[in-house]
């Protein structure tokens, strides 16, 4: 109590008894004191003894917001100690503490007897009834200056009904946020570690750095030892994790896989950001470890998924400029030990983009890349695939007739097989710079010149060997063919200009409902040759899919490895519509001419990419995309590819939506016409769904489906059921999926998930595929 406090004492009636020096007032009594605040119905103070005694509906506001209910309270004057009787409390954290009766001792420990706690509210019709969850003990010891809650004989009750009895345990007071202690448990198996009991402790160190420790014991592996370490800053934060085990069983792991390689395994991570200033960020996130699975085969938390990049970076964002400067290494945790043989490491990587005033009223765009890169084992196992049997070739044709029914043919030869992985280095540096500007005639013409120079720099050193034609494998033959390994050892510079004009026309319809924007777009690039197309390694621009949205894109390669020459034409009509009610309306249809030079997505690149995009002839397939937008939560989108010759459908990608007050449902759907060149003879198409529906204010149920309809396949399937409440949570899934492809593990998997608030969150998932 402050020791300038002053009582402020209102009632109905105040009497004072000067013999016995006893204050009694009553009648809607309140006291206000030192930040405390009692109501009542009548106050007897002894000013002998300093004991102030309460009856009658008592209500205690304490400082930290905390409120006492009780029918009685025999306390100090201070509100330090004292005894009350009935009481019950309710935190600023909204949980609860109940008692037939609880004493108040030194000023913050307070011990109930026959004591009741819960994080949950009455019922607002069934006040009577017991809260969903609630903890009854023997005693509970509410520590408020150690901030920690103590029960004795504890029961646990579910809507009344106990379910689990604990001798004694501790939590953290309700008004914490960090406490050291233990953690709940969780329990972990699998069919190669094992069933295992993992028991973390955590501790507060300050108010900006804690730890936790753990230890697992797994019935088939041993031992497993964790330690994480926080540290908070004024800008950032880091953390430093560990873990290891010496393993009893490495048999008891798939034959061939990395958890059979070692006995000692383990592993050290650490993650940082820092704020330099208001414009720059200082980071990293690395993952050490013994082999490439540990990680995620024991589940270490923060580093335990399949693809993990460790990197350290700095970025930069002013108003007009951006910079981002890396250096990775990709971890590929997986089963087969080559997925992480062929990953590069990159030292570094370096973007840079600046977007200044220039000279006849345009903006200048300045790009800068730079890379540099190092892969110690090429992967042939890219090139493992089917392109063409020989029997299909004729006239160095490949002529055959997919699953569709459709004759497909294309030009052979042994380098058409795809490399995605050389070993050895490659460094490259690129600088951009582009000129446009935007003019609109009094006809409404909007004319967009530009003008644009790129220079690379380049030194390769890097190979990959030979490999045996599948299809001669397959049938056992002694003359198995070997296509000839490849090499490049080059060292140069390669440029490209580029001037291009950009002309649109829109016109636009108002009516009384509604309003609509008609556009028609031309674009004209004009550019020479790619330099060295297709014969120098290609890392980062392997991802080309030609659609809508890079339709007038000036250079539609996804990287910097490969740059789009020779002259070319974009053409299309864009349509932009809305309507009353807020429904609205987008749609895009064009084409691509080749009309000058090589044609870059023909040439054949190490990597394969662009041959079977679309643009691989001088008339690109034609693209089409729909949008529509409505205001009762329907959202559609679809867009297209259609050969240029007999307008079949090469590739099509559908997403459509409703969403309701009470959930939503969604629908995708994908089909890609067989591409030979890149190994997938038939068609692919998949179709998936998701939905969740809101049972009622608490309950909610979600699935999804994913079916593989070329392979008829049940590719994905999910469901689930999730409670949630102020102080209750559960949740039950299944998870599974199943690639047709195989290129994603298979997984199985069912998790359970318990929250009780204030108390301990529980969780337990269990990998059914590994059974």
């Amino acid at each position: 109590m402050p020791s300038d406090a002053q009582l402020f004492l209102e009632a109905d009636t105040v009497t004072y008894e000067s013999d016995s020096a006893i204050v009694t007032a009553s009648g809607g009594v309140q006291i206000d004191y030192g930040g405390y605040k009692l109501v009542t119905r009548e106050v007897v103070y002894n000013q002998k003894t300093r004991r102030l005694v309460a009856k009658g509906d008592v209500v205690l506001l304490q400082p930290d917001g905390t409120r006492v209910y009780a029918d009685s309270a025999d306390i100090t004057d201070d509100f330090a100690d004292g005894f009350v009787s009935a009481l019950r409390i309710e935190t600023t954290e909204n949980t609860r503490f109940a008692a037939a009766g609880a004493v108040r001792e030194e000023g913050n420990v307070t011990t109930f007897e026959q004591g009741v706690y819960t994080a949950c509210e009455a019922c607002r019709e069934h006040p009577e009834r017991a809260p969903l969850w609630q903890v009854k003990a023997r005693k509970i010891v509410w520590d408020q200056k150690e901030k920690v809650v103590r029960y004795y004989g504890a029961k646990f009750e579910l809507y009344g009904q106990p379910i689990a009895y604990l001798p004694y345990f501790q939590a953290a007071d309700p008004t914490v946020k960090r406490k050291s202690g233990f953690l709940v448990p969780t329990v972990k198996s699998s069919s190669e570690t094992g069933v295992g009991l993992r028991v973390p402790y955590f501790i507060a160190l300050s108010d900006s750095m804690d730890a936790t420790v753990a230890g697992t014991y797994y019935s088939k592996q041993g031992f497993l030892g964790e330690v994480e370490f926080r540290q908070a800053t004024e800008n950032g934060y880091f953390t430093i994790q560990a873990a290891g085990i010496s393993q009893n069983d490495p048999g008891a792991f798939d034959a061939g896989t990395p958890d059979t390689f070692e006995t000692e395994r383990g592993m050290i991570g650490t993650t940082g950001q820092f704020a330099l200033s208001d414009q720059w960020t200082f980071g990293w996130d690395i993952l050490a470890q013994s082999d490439q699975n540990f990680a995620r085969t024991y589940e270490i938390e923060n580093f335990d998924e399949t693809f993990h990049t460790s990197e350290i970076y700095l970025t930069g964002l002013g108003d007009r400029s951006f910079f981002d400067l890396r250096a990775q290494r990709f971890d590929n945790q997986s089963d087969d030990p080559r997925d992480q043989d062929v990953q590069p490491e990159v030292f570094p990587t370096l973007d840079y983009e600046r977007i200044e005033e220039g000279p006849l009223g345009g903006e200048v765009e300045i790009d800068v890349n730079a890379t540099n890169l190092h892969r110690g084992d090429a992967d042939t196992r890219a090139a493992n695939f089917l392109l063409c049997e020989p029997r299909f070739i004729v006239n160095d044709l490949c002529s055959f007739t997919a699953a569709s029914g459709v004759g497909r043919t294309f030009p052979y030869r042994d380098d058409f097989f795809r490399r995605q992985a050389l070993e050895g280095d490659y460094s490259r540096g690129t600088i951009e710079a582009e000129w446009r500007r935007s003019l609109v005639t009094e006809a409404g013409l909007v004319l967009t010149p530009s003008l644009g120079v790129r220079g690379d720099a380049y030194r390769a050193d890097m190979s990959s060997p030979g490999f045996v034609f599948p299809a001669d494998i397959a049938v056992g033959r002694r003359n198995a063919r070997t296509l000839g390994g490849i090499t490049v050892d080059e060292e140069g510079f390669r440029g490209m200009a580029t001037a291009a004009l950009e002309a649109r026309y829109p016109v636009v319809v108002e009516t009384a409902n509604s309003s609509h924007v008609i556009e028609p777009i031309a674009q004209l690039l004009v550019r020479p040759d790619e330099m060295e197309a297709g014969l120098l390694p290609n890392e980062d621009a392997q991802s080309l899919v030609f659609d809508a949205s890079n339709l007038f894109a000036k250079d539609k390669f996804s990287g910097y490895d490969r740059v789009e020459g020779g002259t070319r034409a974009n053409v299309g009509l864009r349509y932009a519509g809305t309507f009353e009610g807020g429904y609205a309306l987008d749609a895009t249809v064009g084409q691509s001419f080749h009309l000058a030079g090589e044609n870059p997505f023909r040439n054949a690149d190490l990597a394969l990419v662009g041959y079977d995009s679309g643009l691989e002839s001088d008339r690109s397939d034609y693209l089409g995309s729909l949008a529509l937008s409505t205001p009762i939560g329907v959202e559609l989108g679809v867009q297209g590819r259609f050969d240029e010759d007999n307008l079949e459908v090469r590739r099509t990608d559908l997403a459509a939506s409703y969403n309701f007050a009470r959930g939503g449902v969604g629908v995708s759907y994908s089909y890609i016409a067989d591409q030979p060149i890149y190994g997938f003879a038939t068609d692919r198409s998949q179709v998936g769904t998701n939905a969740s529906l809101k049972l009622n204010e608490n309950w909610t149920a979600f699935g999804a489906l994913g079916y593989d309809i070329e392979n008829a396949t049940l590719i994905s399937r999910s469901v689930g059921l999730q409670y949630l409440d102020e102080c209750f949570s559960i949740m039950a899934s299944y998870r599974s999926t199943e690639d047709s492809y195989r290129i994603n593990d298979a997984q199985n998997t069912l998790l359970f998930k318990i929250g009780l608030r204030t108390i301990a969150d529980f969780d337990y998932s269990y990998d059914l595929s590994q059974n």
